[in-house]
């Protein structure tokens, strides 16, 4: 692999870039970086790395789940076609490729365990044909399907015409503790290799039981496997746990082995300062999802206490890009505007932005360190833009390359992708699979359940009537179990 560039930054947000360069790669790794011709308005640096995504090609908008308070809107996802998992997958990490990512964490989200294998293997073939690194997040859990409940007791609340539909098709019988590790032991023999990493992924902590929790802190410990999980996403998360474990949630999933130096937590958004220094004590990581909780109205998460903390963290898109478009670059701009406000003694600069989406993003997926330094013997991912399409009308000289980028850049502006020393991208297309015919299937694919969804509409919304009632009268801080 040979890439020349006009502006090479070798860790972007560390000094300046080197002018007229040239990478040059053997196998998966960088081998030597010289100077040379060739790159005239391009710019190139270590691809981005999503550290929190759920890989949903069909857009949750196209079913009908509207965006709104994440425990209302997560109920709709019951409605979600069956569509092929090789297919939703690729086309979610063919759209991630074409805006500048090489490594993506997949947090698989069914309860489905009867098909988990299966599934699995399909995901990591469409993100080996695509070309990008793999996390996989194996999902665990045992209560609270419904909401922050007991499932009998919100099951009770729903419409007595509803309550058979809704056990049979939503609740389903989970596994024992023991079930589930041999099944992430599974997992990991199928799909596991050079791109691709496997994670112990206990969906959400109030949805997991401490016997659950405590046999994934101790595979953890064991196998030395990293683990995944959604924490403190909402204020109604945040006062179930404060309800529930009043000596302290953070505290009571330390205890448990959770939160350990192999642990990333996804948004992060009601963590105090005292949740964030313990946190930070065990280097344990937050995934920032910065769109997805404008959406969903969870809020802004507190990325100048981790700052302070010195806590690691990493940026995810969590299949909720502003537009629906995947595109990492312009998730990584509104981030760069969102935590670094003129009033904030702890901004996020370009150094700290950076570190998040290479070195502790890709510490987060692939559980490696050493990534975000283009360097001979450092993994060969690398991220080309058009520099001359992003500074059209700017005059040489006049301003730093990377503000540029942190200004305008966007999938469009992605010129190539590398991952592991791979081509993934050229000029807009993915070059590994027919990402239009996919898109074209996915759709084909969820209108043909149309009929389905439509009857199932009114089910749901129902549903999620039930639940804005519970939460409306406070049912998660008296209902902890």
């Amino acid at each position: 692999m040979r890439i020349a560039a006009e502006h090479l930054y070798l860790a972007p947000g560390r000094g300046a870039p080197r002018l007229n360069a040239v990478i040059e790669a053997e196998g998966d790794r960088i081998s030597g970086i010289r100077c040379g011709s060739g790159g005239k308005g391009l710019l190139a640096m270590p691809a981005l790395v999503d550290a929190h995504d759920h890989g949903r090609g069909l857009h949750h908008i196209g079913f009908g789940a509207r965006d709104q308070t994440f425990e209302l809107w997560r109920a709709a996802l019951y409605v979600q076609p069956s569509i092929d998992p090789y297919l939703n997958a690729a086309l979610s990490f063919g759209r991630l490729a074409q805006s500048g990512v090489g490594s993506v964490m997949h947090v698989y989200s069914s309860i489905r365990v009867d098909r988990l294998l299966n599934d699995a293997e399909a995901i990591a073939r469409a993100a080996r044909d695509v070309g990008i690194r793999l996390g996989f997040v194996v999902p665990l859990r045992d209560r609270q399907t419904l909401g922050y409940g007991s499932d009998e007791l919100l099951l009770g609340m729903h419409d007595a015409q509803d309550r058979e539909f809704v056990r049979n098709t939503w609740l389903y019988p989970f596994p024992s503790p023991q079930t589930y590790m041999d099944l992430v032991t599974e997992v990991a023999a199928r799909i596991e290799g050079p791109t691709v990493s496997v994670h112990l992924g206990p969906n959400s902590p109030q949805a997991c039981s401490d016997p659950l929790l405590e046999a994934v802190g101790e595979a953890s410990a064991r196998d030395g496997r990293r683990i995944t999980t959604h924490l403190l996403e909402t204020s109604i998360q945040r006062e179930w746990a404060d309800a529930t474990f009043p000596q302290g949630f953070i505290r009571h999933l330390c205890d448990l082995g959770i939160i350990c130096e192999r642990f990333t937590g996804a948004h992060g958004v009601w963590l105090r300062p005292d949740d964030v220094a313990l946190m930070a004590e065990r280097r344990a990581q937050i995934a920032i999802n910065t769109s997805s909780n404008f959406r969903l109205r969870s809020g802004i998460a507190p990325v100048a206490s981790y700052i302070k903390a010195s806590m690691p963290f990493c940026f995810g898109i969590d299949s909720f890009a502003f537009d629906d478009d995947e595109d990492a670059l312009r998730e990584l701009r509104i981030a760069n505007w969102v935590f670094s406000p003129h009033d904030t003694d702890a901004p996020l600069t370009a150094s700290l932005l950076f570190q998040g989406w290479h070195r502790n993003g890709y510490l987060a997926v692939n559980g490696r360190p050493g990534y975000g330094v283009i360097a001979p013997g450092a993994p060969a991912d690398i991220l080309v833009l058009d520099y001359d399409q992003l500074a059209y009308d700017v005059v040489d000289g006049m301003i730093e390359p990377l503000e540029i980028v942190l200004t305008r850049a966007t999938a469009r502006h992605v010129k190539s992708v590398h991952v592991a020393g791979r081509e993934i991208v050229r000029d807009g297309r993915v070059l590994g699979v027919d990402l239009p015919a996919i898109e074209r299937e996915v759709i084909a694919q969820t209108r043909a359940y149309a009929d389905k969804m439509r009857g199932l509409k009114p089910i749901l919304e129902r549903s999620q009537a039930t639940l804005k009632r519970f939460y409306q009268g406070g049912g998660h801080r008296w209902s902890t179990s």
